[in-house]
């Protein structure tokens, strides 16, 4: 799909898969919706085709037909399909390329889209991963995608979801956040012959700055649990391996035939992980206590020197271990308890895989 509007309205949301090539970057379109507030839309559409000409309406036409000779099934929208994904259309058929435009544009597709979610809310249940933090829910919900029906609202979101859980990526929009969701259910319903429960993991509404629509997140709460449950240790491992060793940190500690200065950014980016850390330590410490909250920071501040004196990130455990009994095991089995939710599965992750095998064999 090629978005046409303005690059402000892409940024707010977007279409899945839509690149935008616009046919007015972001000062035209405000120069036009200025003259057709002074001067009405025939003086408007005037100055559009007047600053659209020449070399520059050339560039973004051959920008269109370069990326529908590589994707020659192409559909053109603009805000409402009315006229700028419409010029767009004349411009490359003159140019001897037809492509169709979304009826109702971009309005009527994001109507379309959220009212996907509402009816897949009325009419599924979910099976929703749940169990304390660390127990392997995510990695659950990888492993079982490749035969099972999952929805990754972690991946959608591009939040881990807690405290801790932001990465270095930007979260999407909220609306593009719904929109990807509404995506991923229509590909479920497309394949899901078998007519199983999507999967998705147990989250709150928030997942870092977006929020899951009302309906769904009803849907989600309303439905059967399949509990993950490991050892203490096993948890921390994982939290390890996810927060300290796929991180900066990790490679620092193991990458040690680097050269000098790649081991020296490395370094600097380890540390900015550690002063990640310590603020949402901070974000959380009403909750968690001050007391406790002064504990696990001198823990960390302790892993921190480790690592600059002797580049050991072993002692990190110690602060996750504390982190998961304090703050997130009562949280978490205090949440559950408060919803007396239906557990339709207790076990490892690897049981819960071989549930899921056995559900989707009967």
């Amino acid at each position: 799909m090629i978005d046409v509007r303005a690059p402000v309205e892409f940024t707010q949301g977007s279409l899945p898969g839509a690149v935008n090539f616009p046919i007015l970057n972001d000062e035209e379109r405000a120069l036009i919706g200025t003259t057709y507030k002074q001067s009405g839309q025939e003086a408007a559409v005037r100055l559009g085709y007047q600053l659209i000409s020449g070399a520059i309406k050339e560039e973004r036409v051959q920008r269109w037909q370069n990326f529908i000779a590589e994707h020659p099934e192409t559909v053109l929208y603009c805000f409402r399909g009315g006229k700028r994904s419409q010029i767009t259309q004349q411009w490359l058929k003159d140019s001897g390329v037809e492509r169709p435009l979304i009826v109702g544009g971009y309005k009527a597709s994001r109507q379309f889209l959220m009212s996907e979610i509402e009816s897949f809310a009325k009419k599924r249940s979910l099976l929703v991963v749940s169990g304390p933090t660390g127990s392997g829910k995510t990695e659950l919900l990888k492993e079982a995608a490749v035969f099972y029906p999952t929805i990754d609202l972690e991946g959608l979101a591009r939040h881990r979801g807690s405290a801790f859980g932001s990465l270095d990526v930007a979260q999407p929009s909220q609306i593009d956040f719904e929109n990807r969701l509404a995506v991923t259910l229509l590909k479920i319903e497309d394949k899901n012959a078998k007519q199983l429960r999507p999967m998705v993991e147990d989250e709150s509404r928030l997942i870092g700055r977006v929020t899951q629509p009302l309906v769904f997140f009803e849907r989600l709460r309303a439905s059967e649990v399949l509990w993950i449950t490991e050892p203490l240790e096993v948890r921390v491992e994982n939290i390890f391996k996810d927060y300290i060793e796929d991180t900066a940190l990790g490679m620092a500690n193991s990458q040690t035939a680097r050269c000098a200065d790649e081991l020296q950014i490395l370094r600097r980016q380890a540390l900015q992980v550690f002063e990640k850390y310590k603020k949402s330590l901070m974000s959380i410490h009403r909750k968690l206590g001050g007391l406790r909250t002064q504990e696990i920071m001198a823990d960390l501040e302790s892993s921190e020197r480790d690592f600059l004196n002797s580049n050991e990130v072993i002692s990190n455990k110690v602060w996750i271990e504390k982190l998961l009994n304090y703050y997130y095991d009562p949280l978490y089995l205090g949440s559950l308890e408060r919803r007396q939710v239906s557990i339709c599965f207790k076990g490892t992750k690897k049981q819960a895989l071989e549930y899921l095998q056995e559900t989707v064999s009967r």
